[in-house]
């Protein structure tokens, strides 16, 4: 029989149809195995390729002066900058519609010099200087006058929408909150009101006490299969002391996020030979910073299903693994 769970944060639902129950190896795709070299002479994000790219906004280099990571300009990007500030100053059109200036800020952080690399493969150290970089990117758009919110994303694999193999996040900062966010917000200032505690906190409370849905934990951040997940093998990386916004993270958690990002991705990696998937940090905006009832997370959404007539037509979610047994098969994979 089939079970319907609610998602206490967002008061979505997801039917768990249980019949359809799959197997990891039921996930795994038939690819064709192509050999990747460190460098391809194409690709815009290599080194030695620099000049194929807009000019960097930072980067950190090695001893040797060689760049590891860089941050750059999307050269094809959904938002440009200019008067951002202006942005808020929405103008009507064409009877009951709005419209407003295509200005933000669209950039790339090129993860690793080297075209075959892989996010869970790198290293502790440069993991961690990659999110030392969101955290700084993250405050300096924040600080824009004009910016309302700041999204940090990564696309993995053709069916999360990358174009490009080499190791890549972007960042894209808006001039608004969208209704989806808005959404997210006001069920958790909603949850507050009523029970006078963060949602978040009460679920990594409840999860640390069953055991049943956690991947992996460390001193400062866990990682937990969802109990309503979205889609086989949904995951959420949660700081475990109440943090509203990312740019919170303290410094001296910021290796221990990166080291369970890494093994969690690795898990997954292992577990269903390396499925396309998308990740997103979802945090409260700068000027939030302090709110006790909203909580940042990474959430790892893997591309195993395509989403059918009812899933659209509905909202409702349809999943063929509980997570349980996500969580039970990741947290046994060994790495």
């Amino acid at each position: 029989m089939s079970v319907i769970r609610q998602d206490i944060t967002t008061k979505d639902w997801t039917i768990f149809a249980i019949d359809r129950s799959k197997r990891p190896s039921d996930f795994k795709e038939i690819k064709e195995k192509k050999v990747i070299k460190k460098f391809d002479r194409n690709c815009p994000f290599c080194r030695g390729n620099e000049k194929m790219t807009p000019e960097d906004i930072m980067s950190i280099k090695n001893k040797n002066g060689d760049w590891m990571i860089r941050v750059v300009p999307n050269k094809f990007p959904i938002l440009k900058p200019g008067e951002i500030e202006k942005c808020g100053d929405y103008k009507q059109i064409n009877g009951p519609y709005f419209e407003v200036n295509g200005i933000g800020n669209h950039e790339v952080i090129i993860e690793s010099p080297e075209h075959n690399e892989n996010l869970c493969h790198l290293s502790l150290g440069q993991v961690k200087k990659i999110i030392e970089i969101y955290k700084t990117r993250f405050i300096e758009l924040s600080e824009n006058k004009g910016c309302q919110l700041v999204v940090i994303f990564r696309n993995h694999g053709n069916k999360a929408g990358t174009s490009l193999v080499h190791p890549h996040s972007q960042l894209v900062a808006i001039p608004f909150i969208p209704a989806f966010i808005r959404s997210k917000f006001y069920e958790s200032e909603r949850y507050f009101d009523d029970y006078g505690e963060c949602v978040y906190c009460k679920m990594i409370a409840y999860e640390k006490k069953i055991k049943k849905r956690i991947i992996y934990e460390n001193e400062d951040f866990i990682s937990i299969a969802p109990y309503a997940s979205v889609v086989p093998y949904n995951i959420l990386i949660l700081p475990k002391a109440h943090q509203a916004c990312f740019a919170q993270i303290p410094e001296a958690a910021i290796e221990n996020f990166a080291s369970v990002l890494i093994i969690t991705l690795k898990k997954l990696y292992n577990l269903l030979d390396n499925p396309d998937y998308n990740y997103i940090i979802d945090s409260a905006s700068f000027e939030q910073i302090g709110n006790r009832h909203y909580h940042w997370h990474l959430e790892i959404l893997p591309r195993l299903i395509t989403r059918a007539g009812f899933e659209i037509g509905s909202g409702i979610n349809v999943n063929t693994v509980l997570p349980e047994e996500c969580a039970k098969l990741l947290r046994e994979e060994r790495i």
